[in-house]
């Protein structure tokens, strides 16, 4: 049984519970399951959610009851002429930073780009507060964005994953030349390249007061091509996800360095490490929780 399904007979005969009835009929469970559960479908690859971080979310109930979680995302479907500010729920830092819709792609993508002078940086963080995640030890949660990157041989820093809303990211999430993150509240994936080498994805985590954590400094090659990269936690264990599939480096909310109890922000960033500029491309990003 799916826990979609699980939550749906769990239901008592309220509102949510006869609506549904109403919608679905008898055949309610099975129908909830096709529309909203992933964990029949039998590839990781695509440009969708990934089965594997999303199977345990029920995510389709949480938009018709809310009182189960939420979940939310971006798709960036706007024209090729918004410009994401402030305005769009996003805050944008950096030097000589841009973040805009890319106008060749009709489902919507947006592209942050830093423009090629050694250390310029584009980072951007969406600017709910108090956050869409806290990273308890025992509310589930779950997090995946599909991005692609421009430089695979150049020295640079990229990150993608989670950070604390209450700091933004700032002029420099990324320090100049040694492309090392700052020390602040976040979990998930960059590419750290002080140099000319070939890009690497790690999975990281970093508490502000304690230090950055490198769970999996070699968890892939990165390409020019769009990648997924997810994380989920269950009963307090991490685990991290590219192109679907779990990769090693798990950890749990009782690690030594873990951002425990914070609330967290999407959050996207790109330095570039010589004159070469450097692009991150967002296609989607989704991220979900119960409700304690």
């Amino acid at each position: 049984m799916s826990k979609t399904t699980a939550i749906f007979n769990s239901l008592s005969n309220n509102r949510t519970g006869r609506a549904l009835l109403n919608l679905f009929g008898k055949t309610a469970p099975e129908s909830i399951k096709t529309l909203f559960d992933t964990e029949s479908v039998p590839i990781a690859d695509g440009p969708g959610l990934s089965p594997g971080i999303w199977n345990t979310c029920p995510r389709g109930l949480m938009l018709v009851d809310p009182t189960l979680g939420h979940f939310v995302g971006d798709d960036f479907a706007f024209t090729s002429t918004e410009s994401y500010t402030t305005a769009k729920d996003y805050v944008l830092a950096g030097t000589n930073e841009t973040f805009a819709a890319t106008a060749a792609d009709p489902n919507g993508v947006a592209l942050i780009s830093a423009p090629g002078t050694d250390n310029d940086e584009a980072n951007v963080n969406h600017a709910i507060n108090p956050g869409l995640i806290k990273l308890d030890a025992t509310t589930d949660w779950w997090f995946e964005a599909r991005v692609k990157i421009n430089q695979i041989t150049t020295a640079q820093g990229v990150f993608v994953g989670l950070i604390t809303d209450d700091i933004t990211m700032g002029v420099d999430f990324i320090t100049d030349d040694t492309m090392a993150l700052k020390v602040q509240d976040s979990l998930g994936f960059q590419i750290l390249a002080a140099t000319d080498i070939a890009a690497i994805w790690q999975t990281e985590m970093t508490l502000t007061g304690g230090a950055r954590v490198a769970l999996n400094a070699i968890a892939a090659t990165a390409s020019t091509g769009f990648v997924k990269l997810g994380m989920k936690c269950e009963s307090g264990a991490i685990s991290f996800f590219i192109d679907g599939v779990a990769i090693t480096g798990a950890t749990t909310s009782a690690a030594t360095n873990y951002p425990l109890d914070q609330y967290v922000v999407p959050a996207f960033a790109t330095k570039c490490g010589s004159a070469a500029a450097n692009t991150l491309s967002v296609d989607w990003w989704y991220a979900a929780q119960l409700r304690p």
